[in-house]
């Protein structure tokens, strides 16, 4: 009974990973904080994050925020670049998940892979959610364009 539980919590807390990268002004003043996390991505979370962390800076940046330093300088020291696939398709995570299998991708690529499509996922409904909320697209242009992104991101 004792092995079943302490696999059941394995289990429950497998994959998951958060971290926090607190952004700092001229005079080291807190100017903004980025925060990151992931549940059941058992392989390259903590790259995920990471990667996720560096967006958030970088976003910060490019929107004219004045940060001079940061918490953990190593976040936005990384190359989060990865290759593209073989096929020259653009990446989804079937694509992915079977990169990384193939030894194709490793896991920090894999990583870094799947927190920028889940990024673009999230990005690409906020904006068909807020298309629909100001009557911008029909409902079945919502349908249609939430169908669209799922099979961008899943693959399938």
């Amino acid at each position: 009974m004792k092995f079943m539980a302490v696999l059941g919590y394995v289990c429950l807390i497998s994959g998951c990973a958060s971290g926090n990268l607190n952004l700092y002004g001229q005079e080291g003043e807190k100017v903004g904080e980025c925060t990151a996390g992931f549940d059941w991505h058992p392989i390259g979370v903590k790259h995920s994050v990471d990667w996720v962390l560096n967006y958030c800076y970088q976003l910060a940046i490019s929107e004219g925020d004045n940060v001079k330093s940061v918490s953990d300088k190593s976040v936005i020291e990384k190359d989060y670049s990865y290759p593209l696939h073989k096929s020259g398709m653009p990446w989804n995570k079937k694509l992915a998940w079977s990169a990384f299998w193939s030894d194709e991708v490793n896991e920090v690529q894999y990583g870094y892979i799947v927190a920028d499509l889940e990024n673009e996922y999230h990005l690409k409904i906020m904006r068909v959610e807020e298309q629909l909320s100001v009557g911008a697209i029909t409902q079945e242009q919502y349908k249609a364009l939430l169908a669209r992104a799922r099979y961008a991101f899943h693959g399938k």
